[in-house]
């Protein structure tokens, strides 16, 4: 009798923990292993008193169990993973933004001239030893309101490079002013 309430209660247990794995288990390719996994350990559970009656000494409820937990960390292992990249993404956006506006304000009490835009490309590889560091920087500038008629002079275009090329640590070259907005470029 002690045995047929110790195969009921894992029965349920079983049950109970599947029908949670299944529940937290992504939508997709490995849903439908899970769903494979448990329902063969539930069928090992419920087949367990016949092959013990049978004579048979197998451990398969512990083999197939050993399985499911393999594959469920290797899942998170994954999902980890995923997360950590779109994290250092995300994070690496709010860099990039945040380098952008400085670049922008840096400029704003020029009289000669205004920033209308700036962009700049990152080093994505995170594998990478310069991870986040600044490939290419675009500035655009144009005349100030009320002031249309300003000419933008290569010493000027020259000043901005060097300026952004020693602030931000990267080759003059990488920095591209366009200043085709201005009358006479």
């Amino acid at each position: 009798m002690e045995a047929l309430k110790v195969w009921v209660i894992s029965l349920i247990s079983i049950s109970v923990i599947c029908s949670l794995a299944e529940k937290f288990a992504p939508e997709g390719s490995l849903n439908k292993y899970v769903k494979l996994v448990c329902g063969l350990v539930v069928a090992i559970v419920i087949a367990g008193p016949v092959i013990r009656f049978l004579g048979g000494d197998i451990r398969i409820q512990e083999v197939a169990w050993n399985d499911y937990v393999t594959m469920s960390k290797g899942e998170m292992e994954r999902r980890i993973q995923r997360l950590e990249e779109e994290d250092a993404r995300q994070l690496l956006e709010i860099y990039r933004q945040s380098l952008i506006s400085d670049v922008k304000y840096r400029y704003q009490g020029e009289r000669d001239f205004i920033v209308i835009g700036a962009d700049l490309v990152l080093q994505e590889n995170s594998r990478s030893s310069d991870y986040g560091a600044i490939r290419e920087l675009y500035i655009k500038v144009g005349p100030r309101p009320g002031n249309e008629g300003a000419v933008f002079s290569h010493l000027l275009e020259e000043r901005i490079r060097a300026e952004l090329s020693q602030t931000l640590g990267i080759d003059k070259d990488r920095v591209v002013v366009d200043s085709s907005v201005f009358e006479g470029r």
